[in-house]
């Protein structure tokens, strides 16, 4: 027993050796996390898709403001007008002439269409941004998930590696005494079939750790330079709510998809409320301006100047305002639907999660009491064997029972930390825990301008 430790303390004294040079460079759970966030590809597609939603809100605001239009032509006028036949002998004339136009057109009344459509872009520009910090929370635990499993299958491997090597010295242990005729054949063809085993298991996790690997660079970004820890757990243990009530109450009041699916059910009732504007009357005030220059023979030069209330109806006799006023209130109950379908989902999952903690936590008490008395037993086991009460093989055995008690341990401890992390996610919690929320989204400048009051 006492050569098993010292394999596992050169273990760890060599792989301490190897990250010394690395050790300013050291990753946390936290640092993975938030260089997840500030690199992963999910997160630039939100920031653009929320940037969009906000570019909206300006589109929309715009029919607040008045338009203008301009057009001006050039071109050869045949005219027979009463100007023409005082003027010519024939009546008629051809002459070039040329004209520009102006209009002013500023919406005064559109039965608060848009209004209302100003109104469902911003809820729609604040769904996308509870998206985007959905898609931070999923990042956040896979990158952390990463973090963890690169940790887990490293301890693994090295604790498969310091039991092949113990296995491996007791198999030599027993053929220099099968030499001596001191052991038999089958008790070396025993010990080699384990040692076969333990090189089996060792290669198992050698290929996890590499798949680990390949796992955190896909999420991160890049292979952790240097050794990877922990970091300060004060974080994300005060956040573990007590009881799953109120777990569940915090995390529907504060999870990204129940507050987005929330946001769609007023952008859709607005939208619904916009299309019923459409029914009504709309009311402008245009100015125009008109300048045609032409031969006096077509009446000269003018100049028109007009300036007017013009009030104007639109309906499709086919009924196409009213269909998409219905189509919108259709688009309302099925957001509201959705929306009851997230505070369901993340219901369930907290209850989940929460449940899944509970039991890994007395998984892993009961798995480090395993660990203890197997190694008790091994203890005695070795105790016994100086004695020349036990044999190689059954020191074998009891070292093949305190390593699947140890790694079961060890994968153990680690489930249960991510089984906090995977619940604090469910809660819509895990990227604020970490200190890395997502970076604001930059919007135009007139999407937090007052709109004006004409224009409803």
């Amino acid at each position: 027993m006492r050569g098993f430790f010292k394999v596992i303390s050169k273990c760890a004294v060599i792989l301490a050796a190897c990250c010394a040079s690395y050790q300013a460079q050291a990753a946390t759970v936290a640092e993975s996390v938030s260089l997840a966030l500030s690199s992963h590809p999910s997160i630039d597609a939100g920031r653009a898709s929320a940037k969009a939603a906000g570019e909206t809100v300006t589109e929309q605001r715009s029919g607040y403001f008045p338009t203008i239009s301009a057009g001006a032509g050039a071109g050869i006028e045949n005219a027979n007008n009463n100007f023409t036949r005082a003027s010519t002998a024939a009546g008629d004339d051809i002459a070039w002439t040329k004209d520009v136009n102006v209009s002013l057109t500023q919406p005064l009344f559109a039965g608060f269409s848009t209004l209302n459509r100003v109104a469902a872009a911003k809820d729609r520009m604040e769904s996308a941004k509870y998206d985007l910090g959905s898609t931070s929370e999923d990042v956040a635990l896979r990158a952390a998930r990463a973090h963890l499993n690169l940790m887990r299958t490293r301890d693994l491997l090295d604790l498969a590696s310091a039991y092949y090597a113990e296995i491996q010295k007791r198999h030599d242990s027993i053929a220099a005494m099968v030499k001596e005729g001191a052991s038999t054949d089958s008790e070396q063809l025993q010990a080699q079939e384990v040692l076969v085993s333990a090189k089996n298991t060792r290669l198992g996790y050698e290929e996890a750790w590499h798949q680990a690997e390949a796992d955190y660079r896909e999420v991160v970004g890049d292979v952790p330079l240097g050794k990877l820890e922990f970091g300060a757990s004060t974080a994300w243990d005060n956040a573990v709510p007590k009881t799953v009530d109120d777990a569940v109450h915090a995390g529907v009041a504060a999870s990204p998809k129940v507050l987005a699916a929330a946001k769609l059910v007023s952008a859709t009732g607005n939208e619904a409320d916009a299309t019923r504007g459409d029914l009504s009357p709309h009311v402008d005030a245009q100015m125009n301006y008109t300048q045609k220059s032409q031969p006096d023979t077509f009446s000269g030069e003018s100049k028109d100047m007009a300036g007017m209330i013009r009030m104007s109806w639109s309906f499709s006799t086919g009924g196409a305002e009213v269909a998409r006023m219905y189509r919108s209130l259709d688009d309302r109950q099925e957001a509201q639907a959705r929306r009851q379908m997230a505070v369901r989902g993340v219901e369930h999952d907290i209850r989940q999660k929460f449940t899944s903690m509970q039991i890994v936590d007395q998984q892993f008490d009961l798995l480090t009491e395993r660990a203890e008395d197997v190694q008790k037993t091994l203890d005695s086991f070795l105790s016994q064997f100086e004695a020349g009460k036990q044999t190689n093989l059954q020191i074998i055995t009891a070292q093949s029972r305190l390593f699947d008690a140890q790694a079961a341990r060890t994968d153990a401890s680690y489930r249960r930390l991510l089984s906090r992390f995977e619940l604090l996610n469910a809660m819509g919690r895990l990227a604020a825990v970490f200190g890395a929320p997502p970076a604001p989204v930059k919007t135009s400048a007139a999407v937090k301008t007052a709109p004006a009051k004409t224009g409803l």
